[in-house]
């Protein structure tokens, strides 16, 4: 009877972690997702920088 018990808590076990994995993996990728989203190019990033030094020109 100890033993069931055992192996119906390892199986749970296993089976949580087991979910836990697909689900960090989805987060992995949708983080990625966002990432290549949110990047910016090189001319963006000189076109900001020529801004900021336009504003604190300004000033």
């Amino acid at each position: 009877m100890e033993l069931f018990i055992i192996y119906v808590v390892m199986s749970i076990s296993i089976g949580l972690n087991v979910i836990l994995g697909i689900k960090v993996y989805q987060l992995q990728q949708e983080l990625n997702n966002i990432k290549k989203a949110t990047a910016l190019t090189k001319e963006e990033v000189q076109k900001l920088n020529e801004r900021l030094r336009r504003l604190k020109l300004g000033e």
